[in-house]
Parts: structure tokens; C-alpha cells; sequence
């Protein structure tokens, strides 16, 4: 059984400036929980087929999952494949223009590979779908602050 979660926040800011952010590798990590290092391994990042490792330190533990970005509507919609030794997942991220912002949703699909987690994952949704919403507030107060991306 997969286990869904989606999480969605208003960014006064429009779809293009909201996408610079979440494209660029270098500002992942300022706004996505325990993620040390967004590698890029091969393609350009944004463009369907690029791949990268995710590096994560959580609760003093580190490991690695691998990104896959399968499907882009520029500036509207990305479908990621997160794979690692313990999930399996589906990240669709969509970009909704509404008044002078943007409205950022995020539908994560996914599923424990070891027994236990497949059993826990569906208990633990709720904490799932808070961290997805203070990740998206930090992406809303990284946006909305102005930085300027290259």
C-alpha cells in the first residue's frame, strides 16, 4: 500500500520566480529538512531525465537517495522518482498561477521498502505532511525574501 501526502502554499511571487528557486541545486538545501547536499550526477537540473543524489542527515544519521526528474511542464509541473535504500516515491510538483502569486502543491506518492516501514509509513503520514508544510513555508520565506538566483 502507498502511502499519499500532499502539502500546498501561497508564494507572493510569480510562477517563474517560484521556479528559479526550487530549480536551482544550491537553494534545495536552504529550504528542504535534513537534506546536506543536492548533487547533480547527470543532465540539467530542471530538464526531464536529470538525475541527482539527495544527501540527507537526519537525526544524526546519514544516508543517500537518488532523484530522478521524469516528467516537466516548465514553469507548471515536475514529476521526480525519489528512490533510496528505504522509500520509494513519486514527488509531482505543481506551479498554479493565482492573482499576482503562485501556488505551490506537492503530491508525495510513496512506499517502504523493508517490511516494518511499509508497515509504519501509512501511521507516520502525519508527520510526513507537517515537515512537507514547514518545507514549503521556508520555499515561501526563501522566495518572497528576494534572493536572486543565476
Amino acid at each position: 500500500m502507498k502511502t499519499r501526502v500532499s502539502s500546498s502554499v501561497y508564494i507572493d511571487r510569480s510562477p517563474e520566480e517560484v521556479e528559479r528557486i526550487i530549480l536551482d541545486p544550491s537553494k534545495t538545501v536552504l529550504w528542504t529538512s535534513d537534506l546536506e547536499k543536492f548533487e547533480v550526477i547527470s543532465g540539467e537540473p530542471g530538464f526531464a531525465g536529470s538525475r541527482a543524489k539527495l544527501h540527507y542527515l537526519e537525526g544524526g544519521r546519514r544516508y543517500v537517495m537518488e532523484d530522478h526528474l521524469v516528467e516537466v511542464d516548465p514553469g507548471r509541473r515536475y514529476l521526480s522518482h525519489v528512490s533510496g535504500a528505504a522509500i520509494d516515491a513519486s514527488v509531482e510538483t505543481l506551479l498554479e498561477p493565482e492573482g499576482a502569486g503562485t501556488v505551490v502543491r506537492i503530491h508525495w506518492t510513496g512506499r517502504g521498502k523493508p517490511l516494518l516501514l511499509r508497515l509504519v509509513l501509512p501511521f507516520i503520514r502525519g508527520n510526513i505532511s507537517r515537515q512537507a508544510q514547514k518545507d514549503l513555508v521556508k520555499l515561501k520565506e526563501l522566495v518572497e525574501s528576494g534572493q536572486r538566483v543565476e
